[in-house]
């Protein structure tokens, strides 16, 4: 029988295939950004997460199925995927998201881009700072197709973990419902060592 994990990230999969159609066709060439760079930040902290050596301890749920990991060696370029593949660096979007920011004494606090096409995958990304370095990124991706209607929701916090929401309804099998909530460890007592 299939774990939990191995049933979730194979719908997490089939939603990206969905999803990710239009982007299909090779790596990301030097293209200037004109939004937050959420490739570059990630590659930043799947870096900084391996150079500290930090575990995860995952709590997914599926269905209302519940199973609980931790793991010591993670693939964070995999497990971070789902979030770069919301970057929204593309020429042709420049002009496909509202920006709205908030700004306290000079300080950035938060940037939010709204998709003005309803036809982007990526439909809301919000970066919210503290003492200017991102504290939390929100991300709400929604796609349909004649076979899936998909919503999900990506959180992440770089000192604490992040949390993936997926739900789908499928014209053909049942509807699924997915949670991801991974919390860093990297402290020798929050491994229970």
């Amino acid at each position: 029988m299939k774990s939990i994990l191995q049933l979730g990230f194979g719908l997490l999969f089939l939603f990206n295939m969905v999803a990710c159609g239009s982007r299909a066709g090779g790596g990301r060439q030097d293209v200037p950004t004109v939004f937050f760079d959420l490739r570059t930040y990630f590659e930043g902290e799947i870096e900084r997460l391996k150079a500290q050596g930090t575990a995860v301890r995952k709590e997914i749920e599926m269905n209302g199925k519940t199973e609980v990991q931790t793991q010591e060696a993670l693939d964070f370029e995999k497990e971070f995927a789902i979030f770069v593949r919301s970057d929204i660096n593309k020429p042709a979007w420049r002009n496909k998201y509202k920006v709205d920011s908030v700004m306290n004494a000079n300080q950035l606090l938060s940037l939010q881009y709204t998709a003005i096409d309803s036809s982007l995958k990526t439909r809301i990304l919000t970066i919210e700072f503290k003492a200017a370095e991102v504290a939390r990124i929100s991300i709400f991706n929604k796609s349909d197709s004649p076979l899936i209607k998909a919503e999900q929701r990506l959180t992440f916090e770089p000192d604490r973990g992040y949390h993936i929401r997926n739900s789908q309804v499928l014209s053909l099998s049942k509807d699924s419902e997915l949670s991801i909530a991974a919390t860093f460890l990297k402290e020798k007592e929050d491994r229970g060592e």
